[in-house]
């Protein structure tokens, strides 16, 4: 294989990662500076209804 393909290729997956793993670093980086953890958030739980007949 020429140099210049194998560079090509490696430069083409290289970028396929970063734009894959973009959105996933942008979400840490806002949880980071805002503070925000939703993973510790309890969810709240809806009331139970009870009907009578």
């Amino acid at each position: 294989m020429e140099p210049r393909i194998a560079r090509r290729i490696v430069r083409n997956a290289l970028l396929s990662v970063f734009i894959y793993a973009l959105p996933v670093l942008l979400m840490l980086a806002t949880f980071y500076f805002t503070g925000q953890r939703p993973w510790e958030k309890k969810a709240k739980q809806k009331p139970l209804i009870v009907t009578k007949k």
